[in-house]
């Protein structure tokens, strides 16, 4: 897998938010994460995932709508996490854990856990030719989206490049392992789909940029 790219926090953070943020209860790391495992073993059926939650505004609100089940969420980003610790608090949510790992990075502390859905909400396109080699989605990682779901999880996608949306297109199609459910650029269908409205997908909105919105079923 890729190596991350970019800075993981401000330069203003607070070293106490960050001592906070390693010891809250909701905050996994490669040592404690199969350890909670356990524990959520006896209490959820169903686990999701969330690959990049920005400031974890469609995390809590999957959270909300689906309280049975659990979810999992990373972005490398210490800035998002600050803020979802904030609104796991004024929520009084119990069903989600989050960190700050890559994906990589993640995917080699897993354990076996399996997926029913995943999200992927507007990735870092990362524009510049020199520079898409960065992007998350490409076909290795489509192969380890197969390591980490089963028969009937479903992975939604959105992303308002064009040219990463083909990408991720011909991905998907080479490995095989996901049949494409819908592909639509109605910038409504997110939305229909229970997709919450998160800062970049007003965003796009607002500069009337095509969404290009995926969902996979395996």
């Amino acid at each position: 897998m890729l190596s991350f790219y970019g800075r993981r926090q401000s330069r203003k953070t607070k070293r106490s938010n960050l001592i906070d943020l390693k010891n809250y209860k909701f905050f996994f790391n490669d040592v404690n994460l199969l350890n909670k495992k356990r524990k959520l073993n006896k209490l959820y059926q169903n686990f999701n995932l969330e690959i990049g939650f920005g400031k974890g505004e469609n995390l809590i609100f999957q959270s909300q709508i689906k309280k049975n089940d659990f979810f999992f969420a990373i972005d490398p980003f210490i800035s998002g996490g600050l803020k979802l610790k904030k609104e796991i608090e004024i929520y009084k949510i119990s069903n989600i854990y989050f960190s700050n790992v890559t994906f990589s990075q993640f995917f080699e502390i897993k354990g076996d856990f399996n997926f029913k859905k995943i999200f992927i909400l507007f990735p870092d396109p990362w524009p510049k030719k020199k520079h898409q080699k960065r992007r998350l989605i490409n076909e290795e990682f489509v192969k380890n989206l197969d390591q980490i779901t089963f028969k009937n999880s479903e992975i939604y996608i959105a992303t308002d490049d064009d040219d990463y949306s083909n990408q991720i297109s011909k991905s998907f199609l080479k490995q095989n392992f996901f049949k494409l459910l819908l592909k639509s650029t109605d910038n409504q269908s997110l939305e229909d789909y229970n997709i919450y409205p998160t800062k970049y997908l007003r965003k796009a909105k607002k500069e009337n940029r095509r969404i290009n919105f995926f969902i996979y079923k395996k």
